[in-house]
């Protein structure tokens, strides 16, 4: 990780600098969400860069957004690009920070998310003892990151030699290991709400038991990248932000991302996940 990290530091240091009135790349990062590509999602996020770029710079044009659902390729691509926003998961804040200088400004507060949680999820005769996960497979949407999920999610009760299976189906997942498939991991780590769909139905739920569930996480970020945002007035971005929800345009808009609003960063929350994530 730490390679990994450095070289990325390198790339932004030999990246030339885009053209002052070029479309400045913003980055939607979802790891793990089958529908948060730049085939499907792009053209929604484009009608929140539009309204973000008009109010703040006076174009509609003034951002060129990139949605992802790969962490480690959209570290890559912000490495090469001279993105200058996003909005992406704790987990890629926390793993990337230092080397993209990204600095968070606000949290994405989803649709019908009350908190932000996840559960691990396992047989219903499995034993509750959870060493016994130890070395076995768990599926799960945020496998690409690992260490955010070891560390922060689970906070190592499992150890650091769990497997994760990468999965962009939860729900498939979930069915395919309460049925006992050939091919189903051995507990499946998803969003409570997901899991919410599934306890009450007999023909999965019932056939299934939460093992843990996390504490309260960290949401999704709005983050600036501090070499490459130049002259873009950031408290201005910031404010505007915030106030969408207080107005029926910035409503709308929104809620054709699944947002319902951007408010200050739990601070202390942040805080403790940083010192999870890097073992203090």
């Amino acid at each position: 990780m730490k390679t990994l990290a450095l070289s990325l530091a390198a790339a932004l240091c030999v990246t030339s600098m885009a053209r002052a009135d070029s479309p400045r790349p913003f980055l939607f990062l979802k790891t793990g969400e089958k529908f948060a590509t730049q085939e499907i999602a792009g053209p929604t996020v484009a009608g929140f860069t539009a309204y973000v770029g008009e109010k703040v710079a006076g174009t509609t044009n003034a951002f060129e957004p990139r949605v992802m659902n790969d962490p480690v390729k959209a570290a890559e691509y912000c490495s090469k690009s001279k993105v200058v926003l996003g909005i992406v998961t704790p987990g890629f804040y926390l793993t990337y920070a230092k080397a993209l200088g990204m600095d968070p400004l606000l949290e994405t507060k989803r649709v019908g998310v009350k908190e932000e949680r996840f559960v691990l999820v396992g047989p219903k005769d499995m034993p509750s003892d959870l060493a016994r996960l130890n070395g076995k497979t768990i599926a799960t949407p945020l496998a690409g990151e690992q260490w955010y999920v070891i560390s922060v999610v689970l906070q190592s009760k499992l150890g650091e030699e769990i497997r994760l299976k990468p999965t962009m189906d939860v729900e498939g997942a979930v069915f395919d290991l309460a049925e006992g498939g050939k091919n189903a991991a051995d507990a499946v780590l998803l969003e409570t709400g997901a899991w919410d769909l599934f306890k009450d139905d007999p023909d999965s739920g019932g056939k299934l038991k939460v093992l843990c569930q996390s504490d309260e996480l960290p949401r999704d970020l709005v983050v600036v990248f501090g070499p490459a945002s130049g002259t873009l007035n950031i408290d201005k971005v910031k404010q505007l932000l915030k106030d969408m929800s207080g107005s029926e345009a910035g409503q709308k808009v929104l809620r054709s991302i699944q947002v319902e609003s951007f408010t200050d960063i739990n601070r202390a929350g942040l805080s403790a996940a940083e010192k999870l994530f890097h073992g203090k």
